[in-house]
């Protein structure tokens, strides 16, 4: 390692880069994209329904379709036309880190791997993870709960790395690139 610079660390983490963030106050470029499928009440009841059930509601909602079948197969169940019932739901800002790798960095970051269960608190998701919105429910027992309206990366979600144009899709095991599937669209 040369003097105190993380950026020349051969174990630079993303903890390095939020401390830096958080020294010089300043907030990392916006580098990912993230993409969910966002199911309406109307999907939920449909679904929870005496006339649901998934394989009746996946035929009289698409979104519900594509949901599924990214959901069980990945990107093996993906079609272009899918990407419609997608919607951004928040953006991870730039950061470095080793070859390869930025990819399951984000994924840590959407899954709550930095999250302190002594404090309650996720500095790092805070200092890398904006654009999210949130959403307040009320509860049937009276109870009022505001929380990000999206869910951790799984399989089926897509991130887009917005300096190369490259889409991914979470799998299974790791990502698979889908941005040919997706430039065939454009």
């Amino acid at each position: 390692m040369q003097g105190n610079n993380p950026l020349h660390s051969v174990d630079f983490t993303v903890f390095d880069l939020y401390n830096i963030c958080i020294n010089t106050k300043k907030r990392a470029e916006i580098m990912y994209n993230i993409y969910q499928v966002k199911l309406s009440e109307a999907v939920y009841t449909h679904v929870n329904g005496p006339e649901g059930g998934h394989t009746k509601t996946a035929e009289k909602y698409p979104e519900y379709n594509t949901h599924m079948e990214v959901m069980h197969k990945g990107s093996k169940g993906f079609t272009t036309d899918m990407f419609e019932h997608y919607t951004k739901v928040c953006e991870v800002a730039n950061f470095e880190g080793p070859v390869n790798s930025e990819l399951e960095e984000v994924f840590k970051i959407l899954n709550g791997y930095y999250f302190d269960e002594e404090t309650e608190t996720d500095e790092t998701f805070d200092a890398f993870v904006s654009g999210f919105k949130m959403k307040t429910v009320t509860r049937k027992d009276g109870e009022v709960v505001t929380y990000r309206d999206m869910h951790s990366l799984s399989v089926g979600d897509i991130v887009e790395d917005t300096s190369t144009g490259e889409f991914h899709m979470v799998d299974g095991m790791g990502f698979t690139q889908i941005q040919n599937k997706l430039l065939e669209v454009a």
